[in-house]
């Protein structure tokens, strides 16, 4: 069996790390790579990619395991075995995917790529969760946030993509005479519009959903209680 490591910093914990490790179907689907999850108990989970002249595809049945610092998920298929492991470690996430593929050439490159990607994926989405699930009352796609301001848009955009598995929406905010709206099209964060009452102002902020920050967000003077909607 081949494996693969990578490491991101992580500004979350292990609460974190398990509260969207317990949703696989979710967590999965934001990998920035193809991942479909079908069935209930025993979900089938097909990933593959295309990256230069590399292709890759696996499909098995899911199983999963947590044990403190470590969430671990198995693909058992009829090609072989396929693992994700990520432990929340100090103020980092590290990802080791192995593979047992009988055939597979290049195993070891696909394997760095599925760790590098899923790495990142899990530890943004965890941070976003965990900033975002106790100020916020309602739907992922109909809610009140309470103590709202820029440094938080980031973790609301990702918390949205995480719950509601939309790789193209629009956020529409609403928090007395103060609207603001931030286009994602297919996990690309192009942009946000923002109308304090007195002007409108156009961020241009091209970015992965993985990789907005902060200060993408800068430009808007967003503060207190909001509601939002997804459309």
């Amino acid at each position: 069996m081949e494996s693969r490591t990578a490491e991101v910093p992580f500004g979350a914990d292990w609460h974190s790390l398990l509260s969207v490790a317990s949703m696989p179907a979710k967590l999965f689907s934001t990998f920035p790579y193809e991942v479909r999850v079908s069935g209930g108990e025993r979900p089938i989970v097909r990933i593959s990619f295309r990256r230069f002249l590399t292709r890759f595809s696996f499909e098995g049945t899911l199983e999963f395991t947590f044990n403190e610092p470590h969430a671990t998920y198995i693909l058992k298929g009829l090609d072989g075995l396929l693992v994700f492991s990520f432990s929340a470690l100090d103020s980092k996430l590290l990802s080791t995917i192995s593979g047992d593929i009988p055939g597979e050439r290049g195993l070891g490159k696909k394997l760095s790529f599925l760790a590098q990607g899923s790495a990142l994926a899990v530890a943004r989405m965890a941070e976003s969760h965990g900033a975002i699930v106790g100020k916020v009352v309602g739907s992922p796609g109909d809610f009140i946030v309470s103590g709202l301001k820029p440094a938080l848009m980031p973790h609301i955009v990702r918390y949205v993509r995480l719950h509601t598995g939309r790789r193209s929406f629009r956020l529409e905010g609403e928090g007395g005479r103060d609207r603001f709206t931030i286009t994602v099209v297919d996990d690309l964060v192009e942009r946000m519009e923002h109308d304090s009452g007195s002007g409108i102002s156009i961020t241009d902020v091209e970015k992965g959903i993985l990789e907005v920050k902060e200060e993408d967000f800068d430009g808007a003077e967003l503060m207190g209680r909001y509601k939002i909607r997804v459309v």
